[in-house]
């Protein structure tokens, strides 16, 4: 009994290890990454970056090219019909 509760710990103790070393290792560095795209400084610098291009947008004579905005003219009233039919 002594010699199965032994075998079976190191067998445990093993497969942990291995389990650690392959996979374990593959989720931490998933979960560095998933926390570095979603790190406050990121959004902040994404915030920032998004209020420059808006800034750069409004100078601007103009926007969009003519068929940009007769595709996008075009886009929204079919949403506003759609919204209007429910």
């Amino acid at each position: 009994m002594k010699i199965f509760l032994i075998k079976s710990m190191v067998i445990f103790f093993g497969i942990f290890i291995l389990f650690q070393l392959t996979i374990g290792t593959v989720i931490k560095n998933f979960q560095k990454e998933v926390e570095n795209q979603f790190s406050e400084e990121k959004i902040i610098l994404m915030k920032d970056k998004a209020r420059e291009e808006m800034k750069k947008g409004i100078e601007k004579d103009t926007i969009l090219n003519p068929d940009d905005a007769q595709l996008l003219g075009k886009f929204l009233n079919k949403l506003l019909k759609e919204i209007n039919q429910n």
